[in-house]
């Protein structure tokens, strides 16, 4: 699998060989590299030379090195943890706002759901309302169990880019989800009894529009659930005020329109 390689060129010589067995599929996440001795024979580079790819290729998160008796260096499995770190130093350098994110996540969030009510079926609508009644029955405990909640909320978005079907659809909504929930949602959401049952009612109604098949009212409900949310959490971050934990009385609720 591996060759040696021209010193003039080691360093990006390694690099390059393991990363194409990895994302070739010679190479598949979980497996064991050979040792780095093996490696230095079966590639003719020095420990060095290495040592240095290989912490190139772990800050790529391709692959993981563990220390100790059980250690090694290890395939990773490929997700968006590196852009999800990159775009959370970038959301945090204020050099893009909340507005800017709520904005994109009302485009695309809007086009994947449309999308995902065109094309949901018996066979991919399982998960969805799987995780719908799992965020109805954390919505039972009120702001108790907020965190978990709004976790399922965040794997419904999740779900639906799933069911519209694009893969790089998926990566970046799981990038730009991650850090909203990380700055924003965590800290300026209201974290009470009303917050979790307005985005359960709103979560039930873009689910019902999806698994109807109606692409325009599910487009439109998308819109507003982001939008909403957006909206209480700039003003209480304009306000200077941070999401507090606080368990009040349920609040009650019509159901959502059909």
């Amino acid at each position: 699998m591996f060759t040696k390689v021209r010193q003039v060129r080691a360093f990006e010589s390694v690099i390059h060989q393991m990363e194409a067995a990895i994302l070739q599929g010679r190479l598949s996440a979980g497996d064991r590299l050979p040792s780095e001795r093996e490696l230095q024979v079966l590639m003719d580079v020095s420990r060095n030379t290495l040592r240095e790819s290989l912490r190139v290729l772990e800050q790529k998160g391709l692959v993981e090195i563990r220390k100790g008796h059980r250690g090694g260096i290890f395939v990773k499995e490929i997700n968006a943890d590196s852009m999800i770190e990159s775009l959370g130093l970038f959301v945090r350098s204020r050099r893009i706002t909340m507005e800017e994110i709520s904005e994109f996540r009302q485009d695309l969030e809007g086009l994947l759901t449309r999308r995902a009510a065109l094309r949901a079926g018996s066979k991919n609508m399982g998960e969805l309302k799987r995780l719908l009644k799992q965020a109805a029955d954390l919505a039972q405990s009120g702001a108790a169990k907020w965190d978990e909640f709004m976790q399922v909320d965040r794997e419904i978005h999740l779900a639906l880019a799933r069911i519209a079907g694009n893969p790089l659809h998926h990566f970046f909504l799981e990038t730009v989800h991650s850090n909203f929930h990380r700055y924003h949602i965590s800290a300026y959401l209201p974290r009470d009894e009303e917050t979790i049952q307005t985005t359960l009612a709103e979560l039930k109604e873009i689910v019902t529009a999806v698994s109807r098949g109606d692409a325009e009212r599910a487009e439109s409900l998308a819109r507003g659930h982001v939008h909403r949310a957006t909206t209480v959490m700039q003003q209480r971050s304009a306000a200077g005020g941070r999401a507090r934990s606080a368990v009040r009385a349920p609040v009650k609720h019509r159901a959502p329109s059909s």
